[in-house]
């Protein structure tokens, strides 16, 4: 019996596309031409950070530059969502719910229908950013040409680190405005957990992102059988959204190492910034709404995911990350 066996029409249809989403990702991944090319270019990038005077105080300097975003900004991203607005889009359309949980309960069709395009405010705002952080780049780059020395070393790291956060705030926030139209309530602890696995999934590279949708499964997995997740600690999710955003920052800044070109940086740099936005969109609706048919038809399980055929460093271990912050944070009990 097929996994779709029991779901109405709309709901068999909606999975299948889902599955064969994520199988089709897999299955470009296959050519070795392909990985060679994206290896290669994750190459590229570390050499260019290499290149970077104080290079290796760079990670550091980034940490630096997302800790006043990373915590708070978040939770500024989830709280500017606003449910009752949310809630009220679907009374007006006459259905009875008083909560974002209860719009959960409702057909996936419903969802999908009451759910306004969101992309197109978030893409613009972030290609406003990009183009903005990308001039400052260009202008280290040229700044460093013109005295004949290197580049703006400090103009190039903040830049670029201030771009990432801003990046990841926005990214943020499009999710919990997502995760809002199909029932779920970022301000739980356990669902800004799967949110970053969903800002995971978002900005994986190519590569990567058959890797995002596995990771992305055991949170599911780990959320329907509770776990022990659903005691977590406000100071367990500040150091878990700390971690992985600081990994989701380096990530955003390695591929954005094209900037630092004259002019050319700009259109790089409000280019790359609304793909992101448009590709985190994108993944929060798939997410989200294979999320919900999982929890309707209780498949945790049995669900066909593609096989890993190429794992690269900036892969982040969410799951793992988050089990060993909650270990941290147990008493110790022995004698």
């Amino acid at each position: 019996m097929s996994v779709s066996s029991g779901m109405s029409e709309y709901d068999s249809r909606a999975w299948a596309s889902l599955i064969e989403g994520e199988q089709t990702t897999e299955r470009s991944l296959l050519p070795a031409v392909v990985r060679n090319r994206l290896q290669r270019t994750g190459e590229v990038a570390k050499r260019r950070i290499d290149s970077i005077p104080g290079s290796e105080k760079f990670q550091d300097l980034l940490m630096k530059a997302l800790g006043g975003f990373t915590d708070l900004g978040s939770r500024a991203a989830r709280a500017s969502v606003r449910s009752s607005a949310v809630v009220k889009s679907f009374q007006k359309r006459g259905h009875a719910v008083e909560s974002i949980e209860d719009i959960r309960k409702l057909p996936l069709k419903v969802l999908d229908d009451v759910k306004p395009r969101l992309d197109i405010a978030y893409i613009s705002a972030s290609t406003v950013q990009g183009a903005a952080a990308g001039l400052a780049v260009s202008g280290g780059e040229l700044l460093g040409l013109a005295s004949g020395g290197a580049p703006g070393a400090g103009v190039v790291v903040g830049a670029m680190a201030a771009d990432a956060a801003a990046v990841l705030v926005a990214s943020q926030r499009a999710v919990a405005h997502v995760a809002a139209y199909y029932g779920y309530d970022l301000t739980r602890p356990e669902e800004q957990m799967f949110a970053l696995g969903v800002l995971n999934l978002g900005t994986s590279s190519d590569v990567t992102k058959a890797a995002a949708y596995l990771e992305l499964n055991k949170l599911v997995q780990g959320l329907a059988r509770k776990h022990t997740w659903d005691q977590l600690r406000q100071n367990v999710v500040t150091k878990v959204v700390e971690q992985v955003y600081a990994q989701l920052g380096i990530r955003l800044t390695q591929r954005k190492l094209g900037q630092a070109v004259p002019v050319v940086g700009v259109l790089i740099g409000a280019g790359m910034n609304a793909k992101t936005l448009s590709r985190v969109v994108d993944d929060a609706e798939h997410a989200y709404r294979k999320r919900h048919l999982q929890e309707k038809y209780g498949i945790v399980d049995d669900v066909p995911l593609p096989t890993v055929t190429a794992v690269r460093d900036d892969t982040i271990p969410i799951v793992d990350i988050l089990d060993a912050e909650i270990v941290e944070a147990e008493p110790d009990v022995s004698p």
